[in-house]
This record gives structure tokens, C-alpha cells and sequence, in this order.
């Protein structure tokens, strides 16, 4: 998972990235500290071609700037937001953007890890999905996810079985479903990281992704330097 901490005192930014990692241990596979809006915005545009940000922590008193108004920018981006602020006032206000979890400074170290565990909860309960399968509604595993590819204002999700089932959600606003090994990795196109198989490289520089049981899925360019990378690894 990827975590990005926007906070702009040093040592509070320093103390939460020493829990964060502590609390995710071999889970967290990339960790960004920024302590303004403008870096916050620059990283989070540049995650097409990278792994995206799962998880935020997020001050609301940024050099003066305002928290939220990343929040504003980023709302249709799918990452889950935790805020730490020392303004409890405005906690009603997080709220209304959805976040997960408010943490009033000063903060304890338990308090912080209270609110890491509901992100680890609700990636747990995230296990499963509601899927139409043969005119019913069916519960299936991630497990049983191969990729996922957009249709229209649906998702059409693909089984590992090579079965395919359909989600009322398109794919943008699905992808905060998945958990974090699910990867994008073209503007129609999700996958399950943990089928991948082989990357295809094309002529005209195209490229598709091969899992354990499916061929050519398209990977977009930008995509393609990270999917390599995690292949490699």
C-alpha cells in the first residue's frame, strides 16, 4: 500500500511516519512526506504511472492553507483520509468529505493507531464485493478477480474462472473498493496484481499485461514503468 503524509511541522511529520510504518509493517510498499497543498497535488497527478495513494494523512493548517482544499481537488480520487489537526472544531467538516477517521492533536500514540487499524478494518471487510452474476446478486471473493475493465458507466469485472459479472459502479469510483494489490493500469483497465504473469511489449510502443489466465490487457504507457518494476522485483 502507499501512504502519503501532508503535515508541515517536522517532528509531528517524523513521529507519523515512524507509527505508520511501525503499524504496516511489510505492508506499506511506498511512504511520501509533503508539508503543502502544491507538493500534495504534484504527487497525487503524477500516481497514474506509478502505484496510487491508498491512505492520507492530512493536516489542515498547511503554512497557513487550508486541508481541505485538497480535499476539494482530489474528491474523485479513490484514497481514504485520515485528518490530524489540532482544529477539533472542524471535525464536522471532515466528515462531510468522507473521511475515515479525525485525530485531534495533540494525539496519543494509541489514538493514532486506533484510526490506522480502521483503515486495516475496512480494507479486511473489503475481502468481498456484490457482484450481478446471472441476473442475481452474488457475493464473490477478491481472490476470485482477475481485472476489471470499464463499461460505460459500469464495471464489467472478469473471474479468474474467465466467468464475468457486472458492478453498478463505473471503474473510478470501484477502484476505492479494491484493495491495495489491485492496480490500475490503463484508463479502462484494473488488475489484480497478484496474477500477474508477463508485459507484453509491442510494436509503436504498446503494451499488455498477460495474468494466470488471461492475455493482452492493455497497459498505457504511463503505467508501463512501474508495472515493469514490480515485475522485476
Amino acid at each position: 500500500m502507499n501512504v502519503l503524509i501532508l503535515e508541515d511541522e517536522p517532528l509531528i511529520a517524523q513521529g507519523l511516519e515512524r507509527e505508520v510504518r511501525a503499524h504496516f509493517g511489510a505492508r506499506l510498499t511506498a511512504l511520501a512526506l509533503h508539508d503543502n497543498v502544491p507538493q500534495a497535488l504534484a504527487a497525487l497527478a503524477q500516481e497514474q504511472g506509478q502505484e496510487q495513494v491508498h491512505l492520507l494523512l492530512l493536516d489542515l493548517n498547511l503554512h497557513g492553507a487550508d486541508g481541505y482544499d485538497l480535499l476539494r481537488l482530489v474528491k474523485k480520487a479513490p484514497l481514504q483520509t485520515i485528518i490530524i489537526s489540532a482544529h477539533a472544531e472542524r471535525s464536522i467538516t471532515a466528515f462531510e468529505f468522507g473521511v475515515l477517521d479525525f485525530v485531534a492533536k495533540p494525539f496519543s500514540r494509541e489514538r493514532l493507531h486506533k484510526a490506522l487499524q480502521r483503515y486495516t478494518e475496512r480494507q479486511t471487510q473489503a475481502a468481498s464485493l456484490a457482484v450481478k452474476k446471472r441476473g442475481a446478486l452474488e457475493w464473490i471473493t477478491m481472490a476470485e478477480i482477475d481485472y476489471v475493465q470499464a463499461d460505460g458507466h459500469y464495471s464489467n469485472i472478469v473471474l479468474r474462472s474467465g466467468e464475468q459479472c457486472f458492478h453498478d459502479l463505473p471503474i473510478d469510483k470501484l477502484m476505492a473498493l479494491l484493495p491495495p494489490h489491485f492496480l490500475r493500469v490503463h484508463r479502462s483497465y484494473i488488475v489484480n496484481s497478484l496474477g500477474f504473469k508477463r508485459l507484453q511489449i509491442g510494436a509503436g510502443g504498446k503494451y499488455a499485461l498477460d495474468t494466470q489466465t488471461s492475455t493482452g490487457i492493455p497497459v498505457s504507457r504511463s503505467s508501463y514503468p512501474a508495472l515493469k518494476q514490480r515485475l522485476l522485483g
